[in-house]
């Protein structure tokens, strides 16, 4: 069952953006910049404070992109994931780190996007936290859950319940933006809500209770670096060599976490402790995790597995009339030349 979550301002905007309007986010990049990934213009790349995308920023202030011959115009799409997502398909950005079922929808679209490397995991930044008084997700059948319908929050959902012996039918889901759940749970208008960093914290410290996060999913909701099939066509040179820069950083990222935070929270003027938070709960992928998350598996680990039951839970929700095959959309080439 399902139902609309009243409307209301929002309390506060989450790390991994909701998406408010497409009508203007990009309208004076798409005037000033070709649709074509022309070889003469600087790499567009989007970033937003997530830590799959911290390999751009600490890049971008060390100088390296320039050092392996290349330009590169960082463009931050903090607050806009969605819009991002848009504004890559129609060419107005060229390569975006994006959730991989945000990906498999998008190419179940029609959009003709690659991926090319894995940069994150979540570990713990979304999560289920209900009511008090409630202590499984059992409790919850029958009851009202707030979410936002057709994103990947749906999709974690029904993975936890089928764990638990129960489908999406079994609760009253309540289509709410992720940036006025927390504020429909507090005010008591519905039994849990499923969502991510900084509402999951918010959530408990208002008194909820966690039920499960994606901690108790460990490589379920990779994020995805992803570009435009022509753009990787047109300048296969310098998607190698971005990845070989995505190799130095994330590397940098993983060592240095300190730094890496106070470049973040300089960037996108957020407090550091927020940041140092983030990092604990999404796990930044190093080059063997993505010989892994290549592979062929029928698992949360292989990309491959992961987009085959994402690709299936869109066409069983109507989300998607159609299937299409991983590895025309996935691309390990470039990951591949790294080892």
């Amino acid at each position: 069952m399902k139902t609309s979550c009243p409307s209301g301002r929002p309390k506060s905007r989450p790390w991994r953006p909701v998406c408010l309007s497409i009508a203007a986010c990009f309208a004076l990049m798409s005037s000033a910049h070709p649709a074509e990934p022309a070889l003469s213009r600087p790499i567009r790349l989007g970033t937003y404070l997530w830590p799959g995308s911290f390999w751009i920023d600490v890049a971008w202030q060390k100088g390296w992109f320039e050092e392996a011959g290349l330009t590169v115009e960082r463009v931050s799409v903090h607050h806009k994931y969605f819009e991002a997502l848009d504004a890559l398909a129609s060419g107005q950005l060229d390569a975006v780190g994006f959730s991989q079922f945000d990906l498999v929808r998008h190419v179940a679209d029609g959009q003709d996007l690659v991926g090319i490397a894995a940069l994150d995991y979540s570990a713990g930044s979304e999560g289920l936290v209900a009511k008090a008084g409630i202590r499984q997700l059992a409790d919850l059948k029958g009851k009202r859950i707030a979410l936002q319908r057709g994103t990947y929050m749906e999709y974690i959902l029904s993975i936890a319940a089928e764990r638990n012996g129960l489908n999406l039918d079994d609760f009253i889901l309540v289509d709410c933006p992720q940036d006025k759940v927390l504020e429909t749970f507090v005010a008591g208008r519905v039994d849990a809500m499923m969502v991510w960093e900084p509402y999951v914290t918010q959530g408990v410290g208002a008194g909820g209770v966690l039920l499960f996060s994606t901690a108790d999913f460990p490589g379920m909701t990779y994020t995805v670096l992803a570009l435009q099939r022509d753009f990787i066509k047109a300048r296969p040179e310098d998607v190698a060599a971005l990845l070989r820069v995505w190799h130095l950083a994330e590397q940098f990222v993983r060592d240095n976490p300190d730094e890496t935070c106070a470049i973040e929270a300089r960037l996108f003027n957020e407090p550091i402790a927020n940041v140092r938070n983030l990092m604990t709960r999404v796990r930044v992928l190093d080059l063997a995790d993505n010989q892994r998350a290549f592979s062929y598996a029928a698992g949360f680990e292989s990309l491959h597995g992961s987009w085959r039951r994402m690709n299936d839970f869109l066409m069983d929700r109507g989300l998607s009339s159609r299937s299409v095959p991983s590895a025309e959309h996935l691309n390990s080439r470039f990951i591949g030349s790294l080892e």
